[in-house]
């Protein structure tokens, strides 16, 4: 194929850059937008192989050129938006969320924030759309590919020559490809971040640059492009954050970028390379770089400084600025300084390479030296509130389990998420089994049986409340997952025979907040299988049931917790945004009428309430009247905050709920009855 300009492949970059930024402004329907940055890896590995390739087959490769060429091509614009995007963070982000933006300014910079952002991002690390510099991972996989490709390509062409190369990326590509899939499932976040199970992708694009393809007839190149446009589009709709990705449903966009270029190299007249090398398509395509680099940590800015996700309005009023932004960073930065005679010719690489030790100097002084504060300073009420949203155990954070991957191989270890003189042993007192709340109020419970010279153990799924009889579905998810889970937790019980076994969920999502995307579904009762509020209360009084007579059968006591107050918006994150910005009235973020609590939680306590009330050896305990006095429920005591959230509680709301008279009392009768030793507690 020529390496003579192709408008399509411009075009082709306008769908990929529109695919990605409608996703990110959550614009419906593009649920799937984020197969746009498949689609580049594939033209990036086509336009670089087909260049490097030339070279090396006309004896003019240089190593030195190639960077030169990636530096021009990279830098000025990559290095202007985070330029710009660390002056609007000074100005907008609360302090400890401008320490976390400068803990990602020295990975960006290396591109190595792949690798940052893979260990970063987890259930309960930052959310990723208040990471400014997110979508930088991206750019991070590209370059880390062309620091490794070139060598490879140039020793294997001379060693065996086109074929030789072929083969051997072919092989590679294989491999990441089956890399790839072997872990998508269960280490979902190492698949989508990393090299080595995206390198296939770029190696795609690759492989269609070096290969020597018989010429197709243009009807039939024209019908070949028309597959790939569908290949692209109707994933862009079809797949949603549910979808095992990467991985092999990424063939589709993958396969459909391939066939789109080969497509246009053979029809250049057919209907998508018409379509695609309209003018508005083609600009769209010559800014997609600048656009990519520029639309997210403006979408992310703007939602952080207005307290919301933005409107769709909003959303794109900030794709319209970002693109025009994205035309005055072509003409009069990008396009200048391509030329190879700008700036005194390889002179840019030096700048560049200042440009980038600079950055990384102001990044790592920032971060030693902790004053990644912003401009305008927060108070120590403020602070205290922004500190609460990083308040969980260590437990909470290892030992929550995938809630979409998790097989039973991968049943933690019970010394890892367990405390107490028996947890090396295999063995345990105490069970505290739920999903995420389960692992916000562990500590405190564990700390009060370890004081007692006893076991705790920590058993926990996002998402997936512990009760048996039917399966919750959510909406990312059918389930399944989860009532292998429960299937598994229950197995242990058997076998371990804890003396009690304490229960605890957000109830309210299956209960007073279930709908049809989050829902509990029997086929042991009448109609248990309709999805809605309804059905869904009543197989969560069917489940709860069963779970408690099931446990009892095993032998152990169990207590049922009741739910605590919810909240919206979340207490110690208002209390930090007023402060921050001087608004005032934060006792409105920290309280809520009593009533308006018990109409979310209530349901489910009264249903956990009726439950023990019929089984001996249960005990249920509603959480409420800790946090609620009279008529009112609080989130907090002065800098003291109960929550991280808008309904985990914090490590020091666990232990403040720990120091409960009355449920301290019913964990110790609860182990009275199953026969430990409590003479050690201390009330």
């Amino acid at each position: 194929m020529s390496l003579a300009y192709r408008s399509d492949i411009d075009g082709l970059r306008a769908i990929a850059v529109g695919s990605v930024v409608l996703f990110h402004a959550r614009i419906p329907p593009f649920t799937g937008g984020y197969i746009g940055v498949d689609v580049f890896f594939v033209i990036s590995g086509f336009l670089i192989t087909s260049i490097l390739h030339q070279e090396m087959t006309a004896g003019t490769y240089s190593l030195v050129d190639f960077y030169d060429r990636r530096i021009r091509r990279i830098f000025p614009a990559l290095f202007l938006m985070m330029a710009a995007t660390t002056v609007f963070a000074a100005l907008i982000l609360m302090p400890r969320q401008m320490q976390g933006y400068v803990g990602t300014l020295v990975p960006s910079a290396l591109f190595f924030a792949n690798i940052h952002f893979e260990s970063l991002l987890n259930y309960f690390g930052p959310a990723a759309d208040e990471v400014p510099l997110l979508h930088l991972w991206s750019l991070a996989v590209e370059e880390q590919f062309y620091i490794f490709f070139p060598l490879v390509l140039f020793v294997l062409m001379k060693l065996g020559g086109r074929k030789l190369a072929v083969g051997g990326l072919a092989l590679i590509a294989l491999g990441s490809l089956a890399y790839a899939e072997s872990i998508v499932e269960s280490e979902q976040s190492a698949a989508f971040f990393l090299l080595q199970s995206r390198a296939w992708e770029l190696l795609a694009g690759s492989l269609l640059a070096m290969v020597t393809l018989p010429r197709l007839p243009e009807k039939v190149a024209s019908w070949l492009g028309i597959a790939g446009a569908l290949a692209i589009v109707v994933p862009v709709f079809a797949y949603g954050k549910e979808t095992v990705f990467p991985g092999l449903w990424a063939l589709p966009p993958v396969l459909g970028a391939v066939a789109i270029i080969m497509s246009g190299g053979f029809a250049s007249n057919g209907v998508v390379a018409r379509v695609l090398s309209l003018k508005g398509m083609v600009y769209v395509g010559r800014i997609s770089y600048a656009l990519y680099l520029w639309h997210w940590p403006m979408l992310v800015l703007i939602a952080i400084w207005k307290g919301r996700h933005t409107t769709y309005i909003e959303s794109g009023i900030v794709i319209l600025a970002a693109g025009v932004i994205s035309g005055l960073s072509l003409k009069y930065v990008e396009a200048p300084l391509r030329r190879g005679s700008a700036l005194g010719g390889r002179r840019l690489m030096r700048i560049g390479a200042g440009a980038c030790a600079i950055l990384l100097t102001v990044g790592v002084a920032l971060a030693l030296q902790k004053v990644g504060r912003g401009v305008f300073p927060i108070s120590p009420l403020g602070a205290a509130a922004e500190a609460a949203a990083d308040d969980r155990s260590a437990f909470q954070r290892r030992c929550n389990n995938n809630a979409r991957f998790w097989t039973p191989d991968q049943m933690q270890p019970i010394a890892l998420c367990a405390t107490g003189p028996d947890a090396a042993t295999g063995s345990y007192d105490v069970l505290v089994w739920g999903d995420s709340h389960a692992g916000a109020t562990f500590l405190g419970l564990a700390e009060v049986v370890e004081k007692m010279g006893l076991t705790a153990r920590l058993q926990t799924m996002a998402g997936c409340p512990p009760l048996v009889g039917g399966i919750a579905r959510q909406e990312h998810n059918n389930g399944n997952v989860c009532a292998s889970y429960v299937a598994a937790v229950m197995d242990e019980i058997r076998r371990v025979k804890p003396k009690v076994v304490v229960l605890v969920g957000r109830w309210s999502i299956w209960t007073t907040r279930s709908n049809a995307g989050f829902s509990l579904v029997s086929s042991e009762i009448p109609g248990g299988m309709t999805r809605d509020r309804a059905t869904s209360k009543q197989v969560f009084a069917h489940m709860m049931e069963r779970t408690v007579a099931e446990l009892r059968q095993i032998g152990p006591q169990v207590i049922v917790l009741g739910q605590s107050p919810e909240y919206k918006p979340a207490p110690a994150g208002c209390v930090a945004t007023r402060e921050f910005n001087g608004t005032g009235g934060t006792e409105a973020c920290m309280s809520q009428p009593r009533a308006s609590a018990l109409d979310i939680v209530g349901f489910g306590n009264d249903v956990l309430a009726a439950t023990a009330s019929r089984h001996p050896g249960v005990a249920a305990f509603r959480m409420a009247d800790i946090f609620c006095r009279d008529d009112r429920c609080t989130a907090g005591e002065g800098t003291r905050f109960f929550y991280v959230d808008g309904d985990h509680l914090s490590v020091t709301g666990a232990r403040h709920a720990a120091e409960d008279k009355a449920l301290r009392q019913t964990l110790m009768q609860a182990l009275a009855a199953g026969g430990a030793t409590t003479a050690t507690a201390n009330d």
